[in-house]
């Protein structure tokens, strides 16, 4: 169990970044997490649950500047609620069986969204309530199977899962990214030498299935 409350100032990038009459702020954040942890000769698991409050949390605005970077910005009241699972089967030497997932809410309390009206000049002002912070999907999950034909050889697959992100703070789902699936393939080998004590080689396919997919973007 740990209970713990942090700070963090602006980066240079954020400060730089930022249109002038935004300049972001320190956010504080309060974190209470509880975790266990299983380990057994051929399984573990471990499971960690967390709620961290924030005040005035920087997060992404879904905009970028002039120049193509990131704009962040500081929302007064914001949460992240969730669990992290891990677990980890090897029932035989040569074959390891991997699970991860992270199940989360990420919320912004009573949100108001400030609209640019390029038509009559000034902003629109829209009381969102709650809302979901950006690009913040509540689940990520991702398999990984690990075959070891000889020694220091290893074949790995790994399927990951990302759902729905959202591209601004509106929760508008117009302005978001589609859940998706990826499947990547890597091989291994390592070495142990004298001169060097680790010499690692690998062949890596990303995406190993052609699955389309969009991981970014941005909105105005």
């Amino acid at each position: 169990l740990s209970l713990a409350r942090s700070q963090r100032e602006p980066t240079r990038s954020d400060l730089i970044e930022a249109p002038t009459d935004k300049k972001p702020v320190p956010e504080t954040l309060y974190d209470v997490e509880l975790g266990y942890r299983m380990q057994y000769k051929k399984y573990a698991f471990n499971a960690n649950a967390y709620f961290m409050y924030y005040d005035k949390q920087l997060v992404l605005t879904g905009e970028i500047n002039d120049v193509g970077a990131a704009i962040m910005t500081n929302v007064d009241k914001s949460y992240r609620l969730g669990i992290e699972l891990v677990s980890a089967y090897k029932p035989i030497k040569y074959f390891t069986w991997n699970i991860k997932g992270t199940f989360s809410l990420n919320k912004i309390l009573d949100y108001t969204e400030y609209v640019d009206d390029w038509d009559n000049g000034g902003q629109v002002v829209k009381h969102l309530g709650t809302t979901d912070i950006s690009f913040s999907p509540n689940i990520i999950a991702s398999n990984e199977f690990i075959v070891t034909p000889v020694d220091n050889f290893n074949i790995s697959l790994t399927t990951q899962f990302v759902s729905r992100q959202y591209l601004d703070n509106s929760s508008n789902k117009t302005y978001s990214l589609k859940p998706y699936c990826v499947t990547n393939l890597n091989l291994s080998y390592c070495f142990h030498t004298k001169p060097v004590k680790d010499i690692e080689l690998f062949f890596r396919i990303n995406n190993l299935f052609n699955a389309k997919y969009e991981s970014n973007a941005w909105v105005y």
